[in-house]
C-alpha cells in the first residue's frame, strides 16, 4: 500500500511540476508578446536629422480680423539644421481678403519653409475652387455645391506670403458644364482668379439636365463649344475667362479666331458671351460660319457672339471696320461696312438675319462667268428661312434699309469692256425663290437707272418704282420702271407711264403717254422702244412727230414746224433716218403728203413716200389782167396730187413722183406716168417768216412725162410730155403727138401746144416750124 501511495504522490508531484512550468512559460510568453505588441505600436524612432515632431498642424494669415488662408496638417515634422517642414494630409483652405471665398487645396505631403512662407508640394494637387456662400448651403443641406471649379496638377508651390499657388506642371481641370487641360496654373487665392499658363484647351458643355433631354441625332442637341489658347486667366467670382492668343472657339459649325478672347459664363458656368477685339498689332478677330450651302467669313476690329445656355451661337456682332465674304458653288461674295449683326436660328446655329450698317459694300462675283454685281448703301439687311431639317437654309430676302445702288457688269468679250448697269432707289428688295435664287428685285423711291454700253451712249432713267427680273445667278434680264418715266440717250430724251428695259435685246419700251425728244423733234406714242446697240427707235400704236428746228427738219415745204402721223415709227439717230409707215400723213403750213410710208433723210435732206400717196402743195396764182398785186398775194391756188412714189429733194426744190401721177389744181387736172414739181419760196405770206428763214414752198414748174393728160374744163391735151409753169400759168405740151381736143373749137394737133390759162390763148408750133396763134374760149 505504501508503494502505491508513494507512487500516487510521485505522480501528482510531477503532474503539479508541469503545470507549473507550463504557467510559467505561458507568464514569459504572455510577456513576451506584450513586449512584442508595444514594440510594433510603437512610434518609429525618429530619424537622427529630426528636430521635432507634431501631430495637427495648423496657421493661417489674417488681415485685420478676417482670415485670408489657413493651412492644416495631420502631421509636421521640423528637421535639424533647416528651416523646412515636412506637412502631411495637407488641406490648404482660402476665404480671401473678402471673405466669400472657400476654395481648397488638397495634397498628400508638402515642404513647409519657414524662412520665406512657401509650401511646396511634389506629388498629385487638387484644388476646388467654389464660393463661400455655395460652401455655406452645403453645410447646411448637406448636398454637393454644384458651382466647384476642380483642379488636378502636381509640383505645386503655395506662397502664403501673397497666397498665390503656382505649378508648370500638366493641369486637368473640370468646372460646371466644362472640362480641359492645359500646361501649368496660377491661382491667386486673395482675388480667387485662375491663369493656365500655356497650351490651354477645353470643351463647354450644356448642363447634365439639357444633355438629358437630347434624343439621338436630334437637330436642337446642346452643342460642345471647343476653346484653345496660348493661355488663359479665370476669375471665379466673375465667371470671365480671358483667352490670350492665338486663340479660337469653335462650335459644330461656327468658328471665332483672335489674338486675345474674353468669355463671359453664365451662373450655371455655361458659356454666355464671346468678346474679341484687334490687338496693337493689327490683328483682327474672325468669326467663320459653315452650312447653308457654302462659308461664310466675317472680320472686325470688334466681334461678339453670343450664345444660348444649350451652347449654340444666336447672334454675332462685329463693328469697326467690318469685312466679310460668302462661298457657294454658283458665287464669290465680298463685304464691308462699318458695323454688322448676324442672327442665328436656335438650334441649328444657321443664318437667320444678317443686318449691315455704314457704308455698306457688297460685291458678288459669279465662278463661271465674269459678271459680277455690286451693291452700295448705308443699311442692308437679308433674312433667311430656317431650313427643313438636314437641309441648308435659303435667303428669303434681302434689301437694303436706306437708299442703295447696284451695280451689274456683264460677262465681257474679249478686248471689249463690260456693259455695265446701274440701279438706284430709296429702297431695294430682293425677293428669292423656293429654291433660295434670286427671282425679283423691286425698287421703289426716286428710281434711277444707268446702262452702259462701250462705244455707245449712255442710256438713263428716272421713275418712281421698278421691279428687275432676276437670273438665278443673281444678274437681270429686264427691269420695269413704273410712274413718270424720263429716259435720256444721248441728245435724245423721252418719258411715259412705265418703260421695261430688256438686257439681252438692249431695248427700252416706253409705253402709256409716251414722248421721245432730242434737239429738234418731238413725238408721242402708245409704244416707244429705243434699241441702245443700234441707236434705232421704233414707235407704233399712233405716231406723232413734229419737228421744231428752224430748217423745218430733213425738209422745208413752210416757215414753220412740220408734223408726221402714222400708225408706225422706225428712226435712226445715227443716220438721221426716220421711216412712218401705215397711213402716214406729213404737213407743214399749207403743204401735206399723205403715204403708206414716209421716209425722212436728215443727212441729204430728202423725203420718200411710197404707195397711194397723195399730196396738197400750194401754188400763188398768176395775177390776172387788170388784177391788183396784193390781192394775189392774200390768195393761192392748192394743187392736189396722187401717184405711186414721191421724193422730195429740199436742196434742189423738187419733188419727183411716179406710177399713176396725178396733180389737180381748182381748174386743171394733169396726169402722166412720172412727174417732177419744182417749188419756190413764197415772196410774202400772211405772217412773215423768222428770221433768216425763207417763205413757204409754192409750186412754179411742172414736168410731167409719160403719156402726159391735161384737162381743164372741156378741153383735154394729150402729149408725151408736158411743162406747167405757174408764174406765166402755161402748159407745153411736146412730145408724141400733141393734142388737144375742145369739145366747141374741135381738135389742134401740132409738133407743139402751147396754151395759157390766163387767157384763151393757144400756140401751136407745126412740123415746118410755122407758129400758130388761135383764141379758145375757156370754161372758168
Amino acid at each position: 500500500m505504501r508503494r502505491s501511495e508513494a507512487a500516487r504522490y510521485a505522480r501528482w508531484s510531477a503532474g503539479i511540476a508541469l503545470l507549473l512550468a507550463v504557467g510559467t512559460a505561458g507568464v514569459y510568453l504572455q510577456r513576451k508578446w506584450s513586449q512584442h505588441v508595444d514594440r510594433k505600436n510603437a512610434p518609429a524612432a525618429a530619424p537622427l536629422n529630426v528636430e521635432r515632431q507634431s501631430n495637427g498642424l495648423t496657421f493661417s494669415k489674417v488681415d485685420g480680423d478676417r482670415k485670408v488662408f489657413t493651412v492644416t496638417a495631420s502631421k509636421s515634422t521640423d528637421f535639424k539644421d533647416m528651416d523646412a517642414s515636412l506637412l502631411e494630409s495637407v488641406k490648404i483652405t482660402i476665404f480671401g481678403r473678402a471673405g466669400d471665398r472657400n476654395d481648397v487645396i488638397q495634397t498628400q505631403s508638402c515642404q513647409y519653409s519657414k524662412n520665406n512662407g512657401s509650401v511646396v508640394c511634389s506629388g498629385e494637387v487638387q484644388m476646388d475652387l467654389q464660393s463661400a456662400a455655395d460652401a455655406q448651403k452645403a453645410a447646411r443641406t448637406g448636398a454637393q455645391p454644384a458651382q466647384i471649379v476642380h483642379v488636378e496638377t502636381r509640383a505645386v508651390t503655395f506662397d502664403r506670403t501673397n497666397g498665390m499657388a503656382r505649378t508648370d506642371q500638366p493641369v486637368k481641370f473640370v468646372f460646371p458644364n466644362g472640362t480641359g487641360h492645359a500646361v501649368g496654373v496660377e491661382y491667386q487665392s486673395e482675388q480667387g482668379s485662375v491663369r493656365l499658363l500655356s497650351d490651354v484647351r477645353f470643351t463647354l458643355k450644356p448642363s447634365v439636365e439639357t444633355n438629358t433631354k437630347r434624343k439621338p441625332g436630334q437637330l436642337n442637341a446642346p452643342r460642345e463649344v471647343q476653346l484653345r489658347g496660348a493661355s488663359l486667366d479665370f476669375d471665379r467670382d466673375t465667371r470671365i475667362m480671358s483667352l490670350h492668343g492665338p486663340a479660337e472657339a469653335q462650335t459644330q459649325n461656327i468658328r471665332l479666331s483672335s489674338s486675345e478672347m474674353i468669355l463671359d459664363l453664365d451662373q450655371a458656368f455655361r458659356a454666355q458671351v464671346f468678346h474679341a477685339q484687334a490687338t496693337k498689332d493689327g490683328q483682327r478677330p474672325n468669326l467663320e460660319l459653315q452650312g447653308g450651302g457654302g462659308s461664310s467669313e466675317m472680320s472686325a476690329d470688334q466681334l461678339t457672339a453670343y450664345l444660348a445656355p444649350e451652347g449654340w451661337v444666336t447672334k454675332a456682332e462685329a463693328s469697326g471696320d467690318v469685312r466679310g465674304s460668302r462661298h457657294t458653288a454658283a458665287e464669290h461674295e465680298e463685304f464691308s461696312a462699318s458695323k454688322g449683326s448676324l442672327d442665328l436660328w436656335p438650334r441649328v446655329s444657321r443664318p437667320k438675319e444678317l443686318n449691315l450698317n455704314g457704308a455698306v459694300v457688297l460685291k458678288t462675283q459669279t465662278n463661271h462667268s465674269s459678271e459680277s454685281r455690286m451693291l452700295q448703301t448705308s443699311a442692308f439687311q437679308v433674312l433667311f428661312s430656317a431650313g427643313a431639317a438636314g437641309q441648308p437654309n435659303k435667303v428669303q430676302v434681302a434689301q437694303t434699309l436706306a437708299a442703295g445702288t447696284l451695280e451689274w457688269t456683264d460677262a465681257a468679250a474679249a478686248g471689249v469692256a463690260a456693259p455695265l448697269t446701274k440701279l438706284h432707289a430709296n429702297k431695294l428688295e430682293t425677293k428669292f425663290g423656293a429654291q433660295g435664287r434670286p427671282e425679283q428685285l423691286i425698287a421703289t423711291g426716286n428710281v434711277q437707272t444707268e446702262r452702259a454700253i462701250p462705244g455707245h451712249a449712255l442710256q438713263t432713267a428716272t421713275a418712281k418704282t421698278g421691279t428687275a427680273q432676276l437670273l438665278p445667278n443673281g444678274g437681270w434680264s429686264q427691269m420695269d420702271l413704273q410712274g413718270d418715266v424720263n429716259m435720256k440717250e444721248a441728245d435724245r430724251s423721252a418719258q411715259a407711264d412705265h418703260a421695261v428695259l430688256y438686257r439681252d435685246h438692249q431695248t427700252a419700251t416706253l409705253t402709256g403717254k409716251a414722248i421721245v425728244r432730242d434737239a429738234t423733234t418731238e413725238t408721242t406714242a402708245p409704244r416707244i422702244v429705243f434699241h441702245q446697240l443700234t441707236g434705232d427707235i421704233s414707235a407704233d400704236g399712233g405716231v406723232r412727230s413734229t419737228d421744231l428746228s428752224a430748217r423745218g427738219g430733213s425738209v422745208q415745204l413752210a416757215p414753220v414746224p412740220s408734223n408726221v402721223t402714222a400708225d408706225s415709227m422706225q428712226t435712226n439717230s445715227k443716220t438721221g433716218r426716220a421711216l412712218y409707215f401705215g397711213h402716214a400723213r406729213l404737213w407743214q403750213g399749207e403743204s401735206v403728203l399723205e403715204a403708206d410710208s414716209i421716209e425722212l433723210l436728215r443727212a441729204t435732206r430728202t423725203l420718200n413716200a411710197s404707195e397711194h400717196v397723195r399730196a396738197v402743195f400750194p401754188q400763188t396764182p398768176t395775177p390776172a389782167p387788170g388784177s391788183a398785186p396784193e390781192s394775189v398775194a392774200k390768195k393761192s391756188s392748192l394743187w392736189h396730187v396722187t401717184a405711186g412714189t414721191l421724193s422730195y429733194f429740199d436742196a434742189e426744190n423738187r419733188a419727183h413722183l411716179e406710177r399713176d401721177v396725178v396733180a389737180q389744181s381748182a381748174s386743171q387736172k394733169i396726169r402722166s406716168a412720172a412727174m417732177d414739181i419744182y417749188f419756190t419760196h413764197s415772196a410774202s405770206t400772211n405772217s412773215p417768216p423768222p428770221s433768216g428763214a425763207a417763205g413757204a414752198q409754192q409750186i412754179n414748174r411742172l414736168l410731167a412725162s409719160g403719156g402726159v393728160t391735161v384737162e381743164e374744163g372741156t378741153r383735154r391735151a394729150i402729149a408725151e410730155h408736158g411743162e406747167y409753169t405757174a408764174a406765166e400759168g402755161k402748159f407745153v405740151m411736146s412730145g408724141g403727138n400733141p393734142t388737144l381736143f375742145d369739145g366747141s373749137a374741135g381738135t389742134t394737133t401740132g409738133r407743139q401746144l402751147t396754151f395759157f390759162l390766163a387767157d384763151d390763148t393757144i400756140i401751136v408750133d407745126s412740123e415746118n416750124g410755122s407758129r400758130t396763134l388761135t383764141k379758145h374760149r375757156v370754161d372758168r
